[in-house]
């Protein structure tokens, strides 16, 4: 049922674009406006002439020009929408919608409500609170860990990631947690492609 509405809104909102071309034009066009403009000044120059305003001479030579310009108004043609442009304008009215439609459903869920923001912000801190207590259990390991051995530079990659992750961003202490890693990682470490990419991030933001 969603998905009708929502296509009958995207139709509406095109409507006034299709009917703006296809029904049929009660303004006038410029070769209109120009006709009756310069017939206007026709008129105009006969009556300056009459009322003595103006000369013969001004006169044949105004009246002159102004039939070179209506001449010029007369012959000129307007584009006209024909059969194939109103078809094509009523296929894009068509497809616009449902293009729309075609990338926003696979991965859409219409039917399932949006969480309340009150669930969100309760989910988001019970997580934050679980993590604080992952960094406060991973910094009391590594207090009883040898700093140059290897599951000490295991446990600070993985406290400089945590660490990373409550305030998200690399922030100074997690980038110290990186680079000393690293620094005791053996050369197949699982976790120093972590410590590598990490560090480079932190220097790019930097150079920014």
């Amino acid at each position: 049922m969603i998905f009708l509405m929502m296509l009958g809104l995207a139709l509406v909102l095109m409507l006034p674009l299709a009917v703006m071309f296809i029904a049929p034009r009660r303004t006038q066009g410029r070769r209109e406006v120009a006709l009756a403009l310069h017939k206007a000044q026709l008129v105009e120059l006969a009556r300056d002439l009459a009322d003595g305003r103006i000369g013969e001479a001004e006169y044949a030579a105004a009246k002159l020009e102004v039939e070179r310009r209506l001449l010029t108004a007369d012959g000129s043609v307007e584009p006209v929408w024909n059969g194939n442009a109103k078809l094509l304008l009523i296929a894009t009215v068509v497809a616009v919608p449902v293009a729309a439609f075609a990338l926003y459903l696979p991965g859409s869920t219409p039917g399932v409500p949006s969480e309340p923001h009150t669930q969100w912000l309760a989910k988001e801190q019970a997580a934050q609170a679980k993590l604080a207590v992952f960094v406060t259990e991973l910094r009391a390991r590594l207090a009883a860990e040898d700093p140059n051995s290897a599951d000490a530079s295991q446990g600070e990659a993985y406290l400089g990631e945590a660490l990373a992750e409550q305030a998200g961003e690399i922030t100074p202490e997690a980038l110290g947690y990186f680079k000393q890693s690293l620094a005791n990682a053996p050369q197949n470490a699982s976790w120093r492609p972590l410590d590598v990419q990490r560090i480079g991030e932190a220097a790019q933001a930097a150079s920014q």
